[in-house]
């Protein structure tokens, strides 16, 4: 029988998660750039890189888990 790693789903959850705030993030940063009003443009860069810190952390937070964990 194969031993399956524990918490491996929700590794995996976290990591497709947090590639998807980090692309949307990137995305929302090449879109302001085009966007005509400096205020809208403004606000997508904050909540842009607002984003890319909460992925950060995400990643900082699994992997003292992980740390812990093992």
């Amino acid at each position: 029988m194969i031993k399956e790693a524990p918490l491996a789903s929700v590794k995996a959850a976290i990591g497709c998660g947090t590639l998807m705030i980090f692309f949307t993030a990137i995305l929302g940063l090449v879109v302001s750039f085009l966007a005509k009003d400096p205020a809208l443009a403004a606000a997508i860069r904050k909540r842009c890189l607002i984003g890319i810190l909460i992925g950060i952390a995400m990643i900082v937070a699994w992997k003292i888990y992980k740390r812990h964990y093992d």
